[in-house]
């Protein structure tokens, strides 16, 4: 038998990929604006570039052509005015896997972006660039189809005439779009969608004054805001801060963060930092990839002037692009063992939070996708230190896991401490101020004043309406406090002047300054009617509207006197009068005896004035509106502060008898705490050393010591804790009563005004109990009076933790 020759073997593999690779690059789960962002990235880069070569574009521009239906022949198309490039430069850009050498100051990072982006969504995908210095543009037509039946890469070179020639850029144009993504781009709100998640990504760089750059956005000749942040004390407002016992002292509600680390050899080639003493890369070998990459974490954080579910937490950027945005991960704790314990916000039943800020860590490697930044380069760990500090953010949960508190000064540990509270431990003159707070009651209407700073209505430039807000609570609350040396039930001396004495809105009645007497004139007319004084009510003034009819009222709410002109007779306690600009004036005597009752306040007369006016109005038209109904609407919609929800209260007294605990026990000093451990039985010693290990307290016997243990107890074993040593709970230790300092004429008598006190106070902590630990659905189907007395019950209970 003769063999038959075997065929030579080649020499190299061909293992260039076959052309259907790039249509599949568009199977890759990329959202439409993120496809368009990889597009805009690049764009950007090539005005960095320009600017770090010395040639920065003046007036940089973006411009996104999307289609508005989804007829044939639709584009897709983004424009820039940047530097352009040269036509190899435009071959190696439009390669799948190519990307520049510097990994360290472009948005643009794995090569595959644009590739990624065009094929997800559409099938012909044409690029044109010129540089000021060309005579033509350069393009090049990639088609996935011909390409495929050619079998190749090739491609040819396009040229066309510039009208201008001084124009340059570079335009990428996408046609024969798939199906699926054309009828989403045909859709108004998925436009709107998109053009929201570009203003997110890019407002670091949409705003004046721009880092690393500023340029103009705009999606179909609509120009794209930078997402502004609506923050205490930044856009011209004071600068707002509170006072905290050392060693924080003034914190600022708007923290800089600014913090430059000695730079670290990075390899280009293989994207890795490197020992501080090596040139050469240990894992390609490289030795010319290496440089010295400098390191910086820079931004701020701050409190935002409303309260929202998701609408808080950091923005984290990589070179002005927006990688994460509203991260809440270091609002919490992770344990050694990998658990998590949420630290923010806890505060609130509601879960609603507002720490803001934006971090920029331009030197922490990314997800291929640009949506997460990679936990596992130690330039992560590093941000993390510097703006979170070590340890837990609750200082008390910090010492128990053997961190100090005392040295933590990062920017987020000092807002922590200052404002994480959403609502007051206890309602005071003053503390919506301290805690730079409006009240929850009025979060709707901050919210709404919100949105009409970012759409950059003058008046709300700065955060003065929401200070107003904050103000008014606390004069309310200052109209109910009694001046020292005033009986109680009196009322507050004349010279206290209407809500603070805070200054009528512009052409709604008088001032608040006295008005100068006339001089006796027999000859002239009787003097003219004092102008009313009157004081606006900013709670309550703000665009209402009821959802049944439509109907909008803009209503502008003042508190004026019995004698006012416009309630026409005394009798009346409130009027709701139209002025001539189509704004309606609410007056409303609060003196009157209606508001002497628990049922019925200035809120509650507004929104019944409003569905009897609405009702009104729809028959005048002949159409249908039950007041009923029109009334119920008008209260969901604005009548949070009356409502009483019995899984709120639950939360609510969970959290206030956890307060009572935690105060109570910073009061102790050790001698007291470990007598008072030693009187607990044994029963009640083991539960809380059981509590302590459950929540992984490092050194249970040490907080035992320092007498830092009653926050441990149960709801039961606290109460019995009160009623054995209630001198532990009083005289400004948790509640300002007094009591070991009672001293009436007789010891009988003071032996009995301490009892009532003690009754009294287990009433009020047994109301607790029972709507902390009460069945969800025996307390849905609870009376209201019983909700209401456990309700006040909290109020009376909550302690001061300051």
């Amino acid at each position: 038998m003769t063999a038959v020759p075997t065929p030579a073997q080649p020499a190299k593999f061909n293992l260039q990929p076959h052309p259907r690779i790039l249509p599949m690059l568009g199977e890759i789960n990329l959202p439409q604006w993120r496809c368009i962002a990889e597009l805009v990235d690049n764009s950007i880069d090539g005005f960095l570039r320009a600017q770090r070569e010395g040639q920065a574009i003046v007036g940089p521009e973006i411009h996104v052509s999307l289609p508005t239906t989804s007829a044939v022949g639709a584009k897709v198309s983004i424009r820039d005015n940047g530097p352009g490039m040269s036509s190899s430069t435009l071959e190696n850009a439009v390669k799948a896997g190519w990307t520049s050498n510097d990994p360290i100051n472009n948005l643009g990072l794995f090569g595959m972006g644009f590739n990624i982006a065009t094929a997800k969504l559409g099938r012909i995908t044409t690029v044109w660039t010129a540089r000021p210095t060309d005579g033509e543009w350069t393009g090049v037509r990639i088609d996935f189809d011909a390409l495929t039946r050619n079998g190749d890469f090739l491609t040819d070179v396009l040229t066309r005439a510039k009208i201008d020639p001084l124009e340059h850029g570079t335009e990428v144009t996408i046609e024969s779009l798939k199906a699926d993504q054309l009828q989403w781009l045909a859709k108004t709100a998925n436009r709107s969608q998109l053009m929201k998640h570009l203003a997110e990504a890019y407002s670091a760089m949409l705003r004046a004054g721009g880092r690393p750059l500023e340029f103009s956005l705009s999606v179909n000749s609509y120009k794209v805001p930078g997402h502004q942040q609506c923050v205490w004390g930044s856009n011209g407002s004071p600068t707002r801060e509170v006072i905290l016992p050392p060693p924080l002292g003034t914190v600022s509600a708007f923290q800089a963060v600014d913090v430059s680390l000695p730079p670290r050899p990075f390899c280009q080639s293989c994207w890795q930092w490197l020992a501080a003493t090596l040139s050469e890369c240990p894992t390609c070998g490289e030795t010319g990839s290496v440089v010295s990459r400098t390191r910086r974490v820079h931004g701020w954080l701050g409190v935002q002037r409303y309260l929202h579910e998701a609408e808080f937490g950091i923005d984290f950027l990589r070179n002005g692009r927006k990688i994460e945005v509203k991260s809440k991960e270091l609002f919490d704790w992770t344990n050694p063992d990998g658990s998590v314990e949420k630290e923010y916000p806890i505060d609130d039943h509601r879960r609603l939070g507002r720490l803001v800020g934006e971090i920029h860590v331009d030197h922490c490697r990314v997800s291929y996708m640009k949506d997460r930044f990679e936990r596992t380069d130690p330039a992560w760990e590093e941000m993390l230190r510097i703006v979170r500090g070590d340890g837990p953010l609750r200082p008390e949960v910090a010492k128990s896991k053997q961190f100090d508190p005392t040295i933590n000064t990062s920017p987020l540990f000092k807002l922590y401490q200052a404002f994480r509270r959403s609502s007051p431990y206890k309602k005071v003159p003053g503390c919506y101020k301290k805690l730079l707070l409006v009240p929850p009651e009025h979060n709707a209407q901050a919210s709404k004043m919100a949105e009409k700073f970012r759409a950059g209505d003058p008046i709300y430039s700065t955060d003065a309406k929401w200070w107003e807000l904050v103000e008014e609570a606390d004069s309310e609350l200052l109209k109910g406090a009694v001046p020292p040396g005033q009986p109680p039930g009196t009322n507050p001396p004349p010279s206290a002047g209407p809500a603070g004495n805070q200054p009528p809105l512009p052409g709604f009645g008088g001032t608040t300054s006295p008005i100068p007497a006339a001089k006796p004139n027999p000859q002239a007319q009787p003097p003219a009617a004092p102008v009313p004084i009157r004081s606006a009510i900013r709670a309550l003034t703000q665009e209402y509207r009821e959802t049944s009819t439509g109907q909008t009222y803009n209503i502008r709410a003042f508190e004026v006197s019995a004698t006012d002109p416009d309630l026409v007779d005394p009798k009346h306690p409130w009027r709701l009068k139209a002025d001539p600009s189509g704004v309606f004036q609410f007056l409303v005597n609060p003196s009157h005896a209606i508001f002497q009752s628990a049922t019925m306040t200035p809120l509650d007369a507004l929104l019944t004035q409003l569905a009897w006016a609405i009702t009104d109005y729809q028959r005048s038209i002949k159409a249908t509106a039950d007041f009923d109904v029109v009334l119920a609407n008008l209260r969901e919609a604005y009548g949070a502060p009356s409502k009483i929800d019995s899984i709120a209260l639950s939360t609510s007294a969970a959290s206030v008898l956890s307060a009572i605990g935690r105060t109570v026990s910073k009061e102790l000093d050790a001698s007291e705490g470990a007598a008072l451990f030693k009187e607990l039985t044994e029963p009640e010693q083991n539960e809380i050393i059981g509590k302590m290990v459950t929540r992984q307290v490092s050194s249970p016997k040490s907080l035992i010591g320092e007498g830092k243990f009653l926050e441990f107890a149960s709801r039961q074993t606290l109460i019995k804790i009160f009623s054995r040593f209630p001198e532990l709970f009083f005289d400004g230790r948790c509640w300002e009563d007094s009591f070991s300092t009672l001293d009436l004429p007789t010891a009988a008598a003071t032996e009995q005004a301490k009892g009532e006190r003690v009754r009294y106070y287990s009433g009020l902590l047994l109301d607790a109990l029972w709507l902390a630990e009460c069945d969800p659905s025996a307390l849905a189907e609870a009376s209201r009076p019983r909700l209401l007395r456990s309700a006040l019950a909290l109020e009376l209970l909550t302690p001061d933790e300051d």
